[in-house]
């Protein structure tokens, strides 16, 4: 008899994964195409998480030291004595440290398996709440770059990945709500401007929990946002993957952006690979097809940072 009171990989909540004991398994791709979202358990070991994190306070450490708003969003202008920052961009070229983590083999292998062979890396940030609190999340959607966003990046080919660096308890985590990577533009923009009238509202949302060192993925199109919170620390790194393919013939960048992020790609893998932390792990193949493989048609790169609105299209 079938025990219908076990929760499922597709029922409405976050599914999980246990990603050193299971790997990515098919009901893990086909639960996260569905939900659009999945909860990646144990991603870092204890070791890594430690420096990621001593990394991170560094980074938030430079931000409150320089109060500067290069690559750094603030609640308000830096300068007012109640500003925070809340976010910092490119940071695989800020920190060795995140350039390492990005190289990270469980992690791309499972975008290998969810985005494709042609993956590139395109977004790389740390959003964080401090002691000092931070605002609500809007409801809201990451991305909707398509003429046709559903028909893209629906089936979940376009991918945040949040690395946590601290816990995420019910009261200071993302909600998200399943399946509304396939909702369109119309019940999208309904919902949000709904739950985005009151203060804080999580009708038909469901909490993902995270412990430090899970990993978070979600679809860019997954409907999803945040309390407000004071008094606690919350810091993510993300990491955005999308198809070089599709990148390459729609965008949102120019096509020479996958050539120079195929680079840091592999920069990120040639770092984690000499580093001595990292000798036990097997590490990622990058294998892009043969036509995707650009990296010998770009220009070198000396660094890590490509800013976004220099190769939009």
């Amino acid at each position: 008899m079938t025990d219908t009171t076990a929760p499922s990989l597709t029922s409405l909540a976050v599914p999980e994964c246990h990603i050193r004991e299971t790997g990515l398994l098919p009901e893990h791709i086909t639960a996260f195409r569905r939900q659009g979202v999945l909860a990646v358990r144990g991603l870092l070991s204890p070791a890594e998480l430690e420096s990621v994190q001593e990394a991170a306070a560094g980074l938030i450490d430079d931000a409150w030291r320089t109060r500067s708003l290069h690559d750094t969003i603030w609640t308000l202008e830096p300068d007012d004595p109640d500003a925070a920052p809340v976010r910092i961009e490119y940071v695989v070229d800020k920190s060795p440290v995140m350039a390492r983590l990005a190289g990270h083999p469980l992690l791309l292998q499972a975008m290998e398996a969810l985005v494709g062979p042609n993956l590139i890396p395109t977004w790389d940030s740390m959003v964080f709440k401090t002691t000092a609190g931070a605002p609500r999340l809007a409801w809201h959607r990451d991305g909707q770059m398509y003429s046709d966003p559903v028909a893209v990046t629906g089936g979940g080919r376009v991918i945040d990945v949040g690395v946590y660096l601290d816990p995420a308890p019910e009261d200071n985590c993302v909600w998200a709500i399943p399946q509304s990577n396939y909702w369109p533009d119309e019940q999208i923009t309904e919902t949000a401007e709904r739950l985005n009238a009151t203060e804080w509202d999580a009708t038909g949302a469901v909490p993902a929990v995270m412990n430090p060192g899970d990993a978070l993925l979600h679809n860019i199109l997954t409907l999803h946002g945040a309390p407000a919170v004071v008094g606690k620390q919350r810091r993510v790194v993300y990491y955005e993957y999308r198809p070089g393919e599709v990148e390459r013939h729609i965008g949102p960048h120019v096509p020479e952006y996958v050539g120079l992020k195929q680079q840091v790609l592999r920069s990120c893998l040639e770092q984690r690979a000499a580093s001595g932390a990292h000798q036990d792990e097997e590490p990622f193949e990058y294998r892009p097809v043969e036509q995707y493989r650009l990296w010998d048609e770009s220009p070198a790169i000396s660094g890590l940072r490509f800013p976004h609105e220099e190769y939009w299209r």
